[in-house]
C-alpha cells in the first residue's frame, strides 16, 4: 500500500484544499490541534514533537486570517463544495447501481469480473474514468441484463454525471467572482492543513496500537472532514438482550 505521507507539492495540496470546506476544515483542526497538545510528548516518538506541532499552529492561524480577510470566497467555496458533493454523491450511487447489477454476471464469469474489479473507482479522484470504464462494460454486457435492471437508464445517465463531475473543482475557483489568487490560497492551506491531521491520525493511531498512547482510536479519527462522496455506513442494529431465564429455567 503507498504511503500517505510522501511529498505532496503545492499543487497537489490545492486539489485536496477543494475537496473540502474552509469552516469545517478549520473545527477539525481546532479539535486535533487539542488532541495534539494533550499527547504531544507520546507523539514525539512518531514524528509529531513540539516542532511539528507549532508549525501547524502558524498553518492554522494563516488560514484563519484568510478566512477572515476573504469571507465572500469562503462563503462561495463553501457552496461550491456543497455542490461539488452532491455531484459526487449523485456518481457513487450510480456506480453502487451497475456494480451490482454487473456483479450478478461477474459471479459466473471470470473475465468480467477482472474487468469490473479493474474500473471500478476507489475513490472520488478516480469516480469520473471508473463510471466511463464502468459504462463500456456494461454496453457491451447488457444484452446478458435483466430488462428491469435499466441498463439503458444508467448508459443514458453517464455523460450528465461526468460532465458535472468534471465542472465542480473548477467552479470552487470562479464562486462569487472571487479572483483565482484568492481562492487558491484558501485551497492550498485547507489542503495543506488536512494533510498534517491526516498524518496526525496515522501518527496517533500507530502509537495507541503500540501502545505508547493511552487513548481510543476512534479519537484518531476525521470527524468533520468526509473522505468521499459515498454515504456513511449505516450503524449495525444493536444485538438484542438475551432473555431472563422464567422461574425454574437456567440459562
Amino acid at each position: 500500500m503507498p504511503a500517505k505521507t510522501r511529498y505532496v507539492t503545492d499543487a497537489q495540496l490545492i486539489i485536496i484544499g477543494r475537496r473540502y470546506g474552509s469552516d469545517e476544515v478549520a473545527l477539525e483542526a481546532t479539535e486535533a490541534l487539542a488532541r495534539w497538545r494533550r499527547d504531544v510528548g507520546m507523539l514525539a516518538g512518531y514524528g509529531h514533537g513540539q516542532g511539528v506541532l507549532d508549525a501547524f499552529v502558524v498553518d492554522l492561524a494563516e488560514h484563519g486570517k484568510l478566512r477572515s480577510a476573504r469571507p465572500e470566497a469562503v462563503t462561495g467555496k463553501k457552496m461550491s463544495v456543497t455542490a461539488r458533493d452532491k455531484q459526487v454523491s449523485l456518481g457513487w450511487g450510480w456506480v453502487d447501481r451497475v456494480g451490482s447489477l454487473l456483479g450478478v454476471l461477474a459471479r459466473t464469469d471470470q473475465t468480467l469480473a477482472t474487468a469490473l474489479a479493474t474500473a471500478t473507482p476507489t475513490d472520488d479522484a478516480g469516480l469520473e474514468s471508473g463510471i466511463r470504464s464502468m459504462a463500456t462494460i456494461l454496453n457491451e454486457s447488457k444484452g446478458r441484463v435483466l430488462a428491469d435492471a435499466q441498463a439503458d437508464k444508467r448508459l443514458a445517465e453517464v455523460e450528465a454525471l461526468c460532465s458535472a463531475l468534471q465542472a465542480s473543482p473548477g467552479a470552487v475557483h470562479t464562486s462569487k467572482g472571487q479572483t483565482v489568487a484568492d481562492t487558491v490560497q484558501i485551497d492550498r492551506y485547507d489542503g495543506k492543513l488536512y494533510v498534517s491531521m491526516r498524518d496526525l491520525n496515522s501518527a496517533g493511531r500507530k502509537a495507541i496500537r503500540n501502545g505508547d498512547l493511552q487513548a481510543g482510536l476512534h479519537e484518531y479519527t476525521f470527524h468533520h472532514l468526509k473522505n468521499s462522496g459515498n454515504a456513511a455506513p449505516t450503524p449495525a442494529p444493536a444485538p438484542a438482550p438475551a432473555p431472563v431465564p422464567g422461574p425454574g429455567q437456567t440459562s
